[in-house]
């Protein structure tokens, strides 16, 4: 069953009846009990009636339809009955005319209490007409007197209660605005750094997340309703290098109270993705009372470091590709110059062509050094267009090149094939890597030694070889001197370099299904053998 709902009008007026009309049957049970005479006067009984019946009334009575000064009707009723109750006796009763001046003082104006304390004064007076004993005149001073104070005060104290709760409400109302006005900040505020593409987290110094932004928890993969979850993408030192530890993780040391500006992690996020972050944590102004926060701001600048990386990588592979024919056209000037026979004119324009290839040189080495702090990985070889190609004649020319290079260090540069060498391949990328390969041969065989290049068709392979009598390398260095900017120890004693040219020297060959293997002994000398396939089924014919 539904419970009956009672305005609080209606339950004011219950609790005020019923006040009264407990107050008179305790006084009547005690009366019957102690001394039954009274319950002889019919007065006394007509009294006792009459405000036990207008309880019952009221708690019939509809009150919230009927309008506001029905109620009036009750205590002067009251009043009446209170004053037949005592009429004639000597139980000085009169303290009952308590109840309905506290009503009319409470919930009415004073003149209503006025007519009341005249009611109940012309009731006195009437025992005092009909000479009742105790009935005097200073009886009606004090009773009235006693209850002009009550009335008063039960109207001033209601007053202050009524002023109170006007101010309480306007108060809480004030206190409503300002919380719907917060509320709304806060979720506009929310909003907009939900939208923003960096990560945000407020950090309490005493430990706590306070909060943190959808960016945030996306990066880091924690739910934005319960920032206080730990971390599911664990941050690193770099990339796939070793994790950081907990307590010095970005998050840790804001909660230690620590501040720091654009410190680089890496991630490794929930969806399996490497990401590089820019933290940033600022320590945030806080009131007298309130609690220290740091604020941290993450920027995900895994596409700018990724561009900043291709820019260096391409930096390094143009600069050291740069020097190949440079170096061809320094040591055929230098042997030109050597030449008694030339012209004044011809050794002036071979001395210029010479200066001028020295100087983009020294450039070149310029583009490799700072630039080439950031390493990155070896480079994906673009696809290129291939054809049938006869990789002779372009061994052969490379070969010439470094010849005359050799035979200024006295190094003797020689090569022997066998016939067409024809493959389907992209012909000016494999004379980028006998270039690498010729090159690096001369450069690291010492005075006096040799360069051996032979070439010829192993079954459905072109196979060229490369073996010099140079510096050689270690047995330990051999799996790493494919790994770009990798130099061993006697290389860089021996020779200026990068440590790119090998790397990408295997890239083509592989890119091309081929393979670069390297044989070696520190001291002795390598040799290095080159793969690939000659694709006999686009080259028939051949």
């Amino acid at each position: 069953m539904e419970a009956i709902r009672v305005s609080g009008r209606t339950r004011s007026i219950w609790l005020t009846q019923l006040s009264l009309a407990g107050a008179v049957i305790v006084i009547a049970l005690m009366a019957m009990v102690l001394a039954p005479v009274f319950f002889g006067r019919l007065h006394f009984v007509i009294g006792t009636a009459v405000i036990v019946g207008l309880a019952a009334l009221t708690i019939g009575l509809p009150w919230d339809r009927l309008p506001k000064q029905t109620v009036l009707a009750v205590p002067f009723l009251d009043a009446v009955a209170i004053g037949v109750l005592a009429f004639g006796t000597d139980l000085r009763l009169s303290f009952l005319w308590a109840f309905p001046v506290m009503w009319a003082g409470m919930h009415f104006r004073l003149p209503i209490l006025a007519v009341m304390l005249a009611l109940i004064g012309g009731l006195i007076s009437l025992e005092i007409l009909n000479n009742t004993p105790g009935a005097t005149a200073l009886r009606v001073f004090i009773v009235l007197s006693t209850l002009a104070f009550i009335g008063i005060t039960a109207h001033l104290a209601m007053r202050q209660v009524r002023a109170s709760r006007r101010l309480m409400a306007r108060q809480a109302s004030r206190l409503h605005a300002t919380v719907e006005r917060r509320s709304e900040q806060e979720r506009r505020t929310n909003e907009i750094l939900n939208a923003v593409d960096i990560g945000v987290a407020r950090v309490a110094t005493s430990g706590p997340t306070l909060s943190i932004n959808s960016t945030y928890g996306r990066l880091y993969g924690i739910d934005p309703r319960d920032p206080e979850q730990p971390a599911r993408s664990v941050e690193y030192s770099s990339h796939r290098g070793m994790p950081v530890p907990p307590s010095d993780r970005t998050l840790a040391r804001a909660a230690r109270g620590d501040t720091f500006h654009d410190r680089r992690v890496w991630i490794f996020t929930t969806d399996g993705q490497w990401r590089t972050l820019s933290v940033t944590a600022k320590r945030l102004r806080s009131s007298l009372h309130e609690e220290e926060t740091i604020l941290l701001l993450v920027h995900d600048v895994t596409a700018v470091t990724h561009a900043q990386r291709e820019r260096e990588r391409l930096a390094a592979i143009a600069s050291h590709e740069l020097r190949h024919p440079l170096t061809v056209m320094i040591g055929t000037a230098e042997l030109a110059l050597e030449d008694e026979t030339m012209s004044p004119k011809a050794v002036e324009r071979f001395q210029k062509l010479l200066d001028a290839s020295e100087r983009m040189l020294e450039m070149t080495e310029q583009m490799l050094g700072p630039r080439s702090a950031v390493r990155s990985e070896a480079p994906p070889v673009d696809p290129s267009p291939r054809e049938k190609t006869d990789l002779q004649p372009i061994l052969i020319d490379s070969v010439a090149s470094y010849e005359q290079v050799g035979r200024a260090k006295d190094v003797r540069v020689s090569l022997s094939t066998t016939g067409r060498l024809r493959a389907v391949v992209d012909g000016f990328r494999m004379r980028q890597v006998f270039d690498n390969l010729v090159s690096n041969a001369v450069k690291y065989t010492v005075t006096g030694g040799e360069v051996d290049i032979t070439a010829g068709i192993e079954g459905d392979d072109v196979v060229v070889s490369i073996a010099d009598t140079g510096i050689g390398i270690a047995p330990e260095d051999i799996p790493r001197v494919l790994t770009p900017y990798f130099r061993t120890a006697e290389a860089k004693k021996t020779a200026t370099g990068t440590g790119l040219g090998l790397g990408i020297t295997r890239e083509i060959v592989e890119a091309h299904g081929g393979s670069l293997t390297i044989d070696s002994a520190l001291g002795e000398g390598t040799v290095i053998t080159v793969r690939l396939p000659r694709g006999v089924a686009e080259a028939k014919g051949d």
